[in-house]
């Protein structure tokens, strides 16, 4: 769902998104003119959640929290309980069978990196004194890089067409949140 999108560098919000329980509370709670709270939180939840953000290779959500904080020169956020239950309803609504695969895989390609990174030394040895990660162990792991990233980027473009087709219907009729929720059992 493109609840939440960028346009000409700024943060916007579906009107649907305003139809949300939690989100219509946390844009009320925002007495400022201009919403800069609400949309604040929504730059930071776009960055952190959403399958498009170009920070999702951070497979760690902690983590990757942190690098949007650092990027955006903002503290590292602290959720309210209205917050963390925007991004619990944010976070059902963007799963896709793609997308569990697509995290999967990220979760896959990143035991490699740091196996490749952290552990694979040659020079390690176990009680006999034979290499634990031979050097034929390594150059294999290493030659499937080029296909592992090949396949990753292949499944993240899947993720959003599927996201994209997931938000049209024939012509230019857009589906309603219901209508998503009922496709995804919510």
């Amino acid at each position: 769902m493109k609840l939440i999108r960028l346009n000409n560098y700024e943060i916007e919000a579906d009107d649907e998104l305003l139809l949300l329980k939690p989100f219509r509370k946390l844009f009320n709670q925002d007495r400022s003119g201009s919403k800069k709270n609400f949309y604040d939180f929504l730059m930071v939840l776009y960055f952190t959640y959403d399958l498009r953000s170009d920070f999702q290779y951070i497979v760690d959500e902690k983590e990757r929290l942190k690098e949007v904080c650092e990027a955006n020169g903002i503290p590292l956020y602290k959720f309210s309980p209205l917050e963390k239950e925007c991004i619990t309803l944010y976070k059902k609504m963007m799963v896709t069978s793609s997308s569990q695969l697509l995290q999967s895989t990220r979760v896959a390609v990143e035991k490699v990196r740091k196996f490749l990174e952290n552990d694979a030394d040659p020079a390690l040895r176990d009680n006999n004194n034979k290499p634990i990660y031979p050097i034929n162990t390594i150059v294999s792991a290493i030659k499937q890089i080029p296909q592992l990233a090949k396949d990753l980027i292949d499944a993240e473009k899947a993720v959003n067409k599927e996201l994209t087709e997931q938000n049209s219907v024939r012509g230019s009729q857009e589906l309603t949140v219901t209508e998503v929720w009922r496709q995804q059992g919510i």
